[in-house]
């Protein structure tokens, strides 16, 4: 388990049990491509949905047994990781080879809704009817904001809110969703749990925001990912929206050329670094954390909250 859970107490331990519970499910119906997804779950994740989804149940008045449903969660986000990068042609994932490298972009989309199957079967049989609802909505607004993404590949657009729109649907939704189960789950009351599921959505907005700077920001080594990915995926992120915006007539004559391996995927992710967007950017995944944070605190006093705090916080200053 990752060390960014060690100034937590107990979540290291919470998360390798979360782990443990989808390597049983893997293994127990003989799944064919078990290696290769278990590779991918072993590959130092963060696990931050179902650590949100256990924090949320943390706020409960009763202390559900939430292991089942959090592995639920990750494995549904798995599932889509494994059809993205089917859709992207992805090489790797987490700097090691994606599903359909080892086997088949047949075998990795029948693997991705095998990894559907168990998250629902799971779902149900650990939780209440309602949360295995929320997850089957979940995986058409996914998928819905999946097709939009792919719709509009290299249109380059500088709508700020037609990018939040799509993440939200993306990524907001699953932290949202994940701590709304939780808190469901565990007994949570009606007002503290709309709080959470306001945190989780702001959460994930933010968390998805760094995430497309760190594209262009970070070291390869750091991110186990080539820097510029997003931009030769045909990806139009924020970083790249805010650069087009000040300085639209330098970038884009570049972006027309813009594919893997294309000198001009190094000269555009400088001319973003340059234009100041990866600060602005920031700004507005600054804007969501506090908004969160705001939220914080108007949960319950104790260490539920502080836990909380410390790992909204530490989200907005990551590097990877």
């Amino acid at each position: 388990m990752s060390d960014f859970w060690s100034d937590i107490p107990g979540m290291s331990q919470r998360l390798s049990d979360v782990q443990r519970c989808m390597r049983d499910t893997l293994r127990t119906e003989r799944f064919p491509l078990a290696d290769a997804v278990e590779a991918l779950i072993d590959a130092n994740g963060k696990m931050l949905r179902p650590a949100f989804l256990l924090m949320a149940g943390d706020f409960g008045k009763k202390k559900a047994a939430l292991l089942e449903l959090a592995a639920a969660v990750e494995l549904l986000h798995v599932a889509t990781l494994i059809h993205d990068d089917v859709i992207d042609e992805a090489a790797t994932r987490r700097g090691r080879p994606t599903v359909h490298a080892r086997y088949s972009a047949k075998d990795a989309v029948l693997a991705g809704d095998w990894l559907f199957s168990r998250c629902f079967r799971l779902a149900a049989e650990a939780s209440s009817p309602e949360n295995a609802k929320l997850l089957a909505r979940l995986v058409g607004g996914i998928c819905s904001a999946e097709i939009h993404q792919d719709l509009e590949k290299f249109v380059w657009s500088e709508s700020v809110r037609n990018y939040l729109r799509k993440i939200a649907g993306k990524t907001a939704l699953l932290f949202a969703l994940a701590v709304q189960a939780g808190a469901r789950e565990s007994k949570v009351p009606l007002r503290a749990s709309a709080t959470l599921s306001r945190i989780g959505y702001d959460v994930g907005m933010a968390f998805q925001i760094i995430d497309d700077i760190l594209d262009y920001e970070s070291s390869e080594g750091a991110m186990r990912k080539p820097v510029g990915k997003d931009l030769c995926e045909g990806l139009c992120t924020l970083p790249l929206i805010l650069a087009l915006r000040t300085n639209g007539q330098a970038i884009r004559p570049l972006l027309v050329s813009c594919r893997p391996d294309d000198d001009a995927v190094e000269t555009v992710v400088k001319q973003v670094r340059d234009s100041g967007a990866l600060d602005e950017s920031r700004s507005y995944a600054r804007r969501y954390t506090e908004r969160a944070l705001r939220e914080v605190e108007r949960l319950p006093k104790g260490p539920a909250r502080d836990a909380l705090r410390k790992l909204v916080s530490k989200l907005l200053d990551r590097r990877y």
